[in-house]
């Protein structure tokens, strides 16, 4: 239902469009440039309405200097906003430009075990050190309500038993200091539990920076929703997602480090790697 309202939309300011003057548009040539598009997630495949054209060039607004000169390109945006999008239609001597505004949302992630949501979702961090352990790679997205993790591991990821240190108020000097990430944690949260037990708790930071003082808040089961992990190309693999409104007031990012222990408490990895040089990932609200 959102691709065809997202097209309908599109098809109405394409036919408006292609009864009024245009940037750059030859007076009497005939040439007019106009488009509608469809996103799916950060994918958007546009449909091209000029007339009189023979040649095509287009800018996507994204800042990643791809263009194309094809008269329907597919593009994969990399975040979410407003892009300006511009065709310019040409034959011979005669141009016109098109300019809309294309809207990314994101993707429609459902935390269910099929993770083709998450094709077009670059990877935001890969463990290149042994220190990484089970867990090697993760993509991340926050919606509205929600933040969403696709996890990689090795076949040792099991998810027992997990630590997951938050930084929800952007502050290195609030909350509890990591030893593993020297450079930057400020943990205000912790989810320590089992994502394959289904217990555990989230817990707010209380006391000094260098305190392990934590109260609990909510049951695991009111904060996450969380996949079975599965196994694809050699890669165990997990998606999980955390409630934005049980982290309190939260700004433009939130900060995060991810323990992976056996259930004996034997760590065995962390996302991102611990190092000297270590802080914890930034996922943009």
């Amino acid at each position: 239902m959102k691709k065809n309202i997202t097209y309908l939309c599109g098809l109405i300011i394409a036919v408006l469009a292609i009864n009024s003057c245009k940037k750059g548009e030859n007076a009497g040539s005939g040439t007019k440039a106009v488009f509608s598009y469809v996103a799916d997630g950060y994918n958007v495949n546009f449909t091209n309405f000029s007339t009189n054209a023979t040649e095509y060039s287009w800018d996507f607004g994204d800042g990643s200097g791809e263009t194309s000169t094809k008269k329907a390109p597919q593009h994969i945006f990399k975040k979410k906003g407003d892009f300006l999008v511009s065709l310019t239609a040409k034959s011979g001597s005669a141009t016109s430009t098109f300019i809309d505004t294309v809207s990314i949302i994101g993707p429609n992630i459902k935390i269910d075990g099929d993770f083709t949501d998450w094709q077009y979702v670059d990877y935001s961090y890969t463990n290149t050190l042994p220190s990484g352990g089970s867990l090697t790679a993760v993509k991340t997205f926050a919606s509205s309500t929600e933040i969403f993790f696709y996890l990689e591991g090795t076949a040792d990821m099991k998810m027992e038993i997990i630590d997951m240190y938050l930084d929800a108020d952007n502050n290195n000097a609030t909350g509890y200091t990591v030893g593993a990430y020297p450079v930057s944690s400020g943990a205000d949260f912790l989810i320590e539990g089992s994502l394959v037990g289904g217990w555990g708790s989230l817990y707010a930071h209380t006391g000094a920076q260098n305190a392990f003082s934590f109260n609990p808040l909510f049951d695991i089961a009111d904060v996450m929703h969380y996949s079975v992990i599965k196994t694809a190309g050699g890669k165990n693999i997990i998606e999980f997602s955390i409630r934005k409104d049980k982290l309190g007031t939260t700004k433009g990012f939130v900060n995060y480090c991810l323990m992976e222990s056996t259930s004996g408490w034997a760590q065995v990895g962390a996302m991102p790697e611990s190092s000297p040089t270590a802080a914890f990932g930034k996922i943009a609200l």
